[in-house]
């Protein structure tokens, strides 16, 4: 297989609001290799067989993964209110969150949502507790801010994105001990956390946060992209049919494990469904001009 794959340094920054501001990354088109190698022992089946993939047309990609704060804006202009607001159903009512008293992750209970995990957070960490259909309702609302269209990447866009070129299991080697200053990922101090002893699911570092991490707070992959690994899940657009049918979670999280850490990781969730590391990052892509058409 032919591989190549670049990036520009354009970068493009969207104020709205007194939310901080949203800053993306122009990426080129470019074609790669999507999924595992039969050599990697962690991979699931639906991860292979490797092909390769083009990606047609350039993109802006968000730095970061949405802030609290900017989902915040978000909800102080439509008075939207997400799916752990506003699910009825008895077992679903409410959000996944840290029960500090009990050292334990829990829910789904109304006091978790994306206002409360558990923890303190600033408006500058990465918003969780979001579904799917809360990543697209924000997305619909900043396509009103823009010329552009705002909406999830692919999971083909994704993870492009992610390799930013690389071909190892994780974009700084195939080692999880690499990814160590570039990732918040489940490690020695979330064990510590939890009382728990590190096992094989564990990375063998302590990366100074038990749970999520302001974003940006390590170093980005080689296009200039933070937390494309760990900190929060990110919702894709793709859907996997059903019954019922499920969206896509890529990067793995600060809470799992190794495996789904990986750049081919697939993970998978009901629209509705959200969890404490469950976030997204946003896609503008430029609208194609139709030469004699206005």
């Amino acid at each position: 297989m032919s591989l190549w794959a670049e990036a520009s340094t354009n970068q493009l920054s969207l104020q709205v609001g007194a939310s901080q501001p949203f800053e993306f990354i122009w990426i080129n088109s470019g074609q790669f290799v999507i999924g595992a190698p039969d050599s990697d022992k962690l991979a699931e089946a639906e991860e292979k067989p490797q092909r390769l993939v083009q990606i047609e047309q350039g993109f802006y990609l968000g730095r970061t993964t949405v802030t609290v704060g900017q989902f915040r804006q978000f909800v102080l202009e439509t008075g939207y209110k997400t799916d752990a607001e506003t699910d009825q159903r008895p077992r679903y009512q409410g959000g996944h969150g840290y029960n500090a008293t009990r050292h334990r992750f829990e829910g789904y209970y109304p006091q978790y949502t994306w206002r409360n995990p558990g923890w303190p957070m600033t408006d500058s960490f990465p918003v969780g507790n979001v579904s799917w259909n809360d990543a697209v309702a924000f997305c619909k609302w900043l396509c009103t801010k823009t010329t552009m269209k705002a909406r999830l990447p692919t999971e083909a866009e994704w993870e492009y994105s992610c390799r930013a070129g690389t071909t190892n299991t994780f974009f700084t080697g195939d080692a999880p001990a690499s990814l160590r200053g570039y990732a918040n990922v489940p490690d020695l101090s979330l064990r510590a956390e939890l009382g728990e002893p590190a096992d094989a699911s564990t990375f063998p570092f302590d990366d100074g946060y038990p749970f999520t991490a302001p974003v940006g707070s390590f170093k980005p992959n080689p296009w200039g992209l933070y937390d494309m690994i760990g900190n929060v899940f990110q919702w894709c657009v793709d859907e996997i049919p059903g019954p019922p049918p499920k969206r896509i979670l890529r990067g793995g999280c600060y809470n799992q494990n190794i495996e789904l850490c990986r750049c081919a990781a697939r993970g998978f969730a009901a629209p509705w469904g959200r969890y404490s590391y469950t976030g997204f990052r946003v896609l503008l892509a430029p609208k194609l001009v139709i030469p004699g058409k206005k």
